[in-house]
């Protein structure tokens, strides 16, 4: 088995062979898809040709199954989470920037985290993963 990508609202598999699929919203309210790669820490991503995000821009991310945002919390505005089962069949959590061009990547396992990334230093104040 390889490591999966679900919607941590509805299960739903996000898997495209080695890409999560997810509905990115900008902020002039328009949708696309986006294919983000699945290997923690690689950046490489494709989206919809209809949509120009530049960097740095705020985005949204919805599960293109339940439609649902897929925000960490509410207090933290900028990142997104996905479910991960690895070859073995552990569950984590993986939380992400919802800032486009923003390398952060964070894997939870437990209470172990750790961290992908130029930027992910950006949100590591102490035990914000515990909320």
């Amino acid at each position: 088995m390889r490591t999966i990508y679900l919607c941590p609202l509805c299960k739903g598999h996000l898997n495209v062979n080695d890409n999560i699929v997810l509905i990115i919203k900008d902020e002039r309210g328009n949708k696309g898809l986006v294919f983000l790669h699945t290997e923690l820490g690689n950046y490489t991503s494709q989206m919809s040709s209809t949509l120009k995000i530049e960097k740095g821009e705020p985005t949204e991310f919805f599960c293109p199954f339940c439609q649902m945002n897929i925000e960490y919390h509410k207090d933290k505005t900028n990142l997104a989470k996905l479910i991960r089962i690895d070859e073995n069949k552990k569950e984590s959590q993986i939380v992400f920037s919802k800032i486009y061009g923003e390398e952060v990547t964070y894997h939870i396992e437990d209470r172990d985290i750790k961290s992908y990334g130029l930027h992910a230093v950006k949100y590591m104040d102490p035990e914000w993963h515990l909320k």
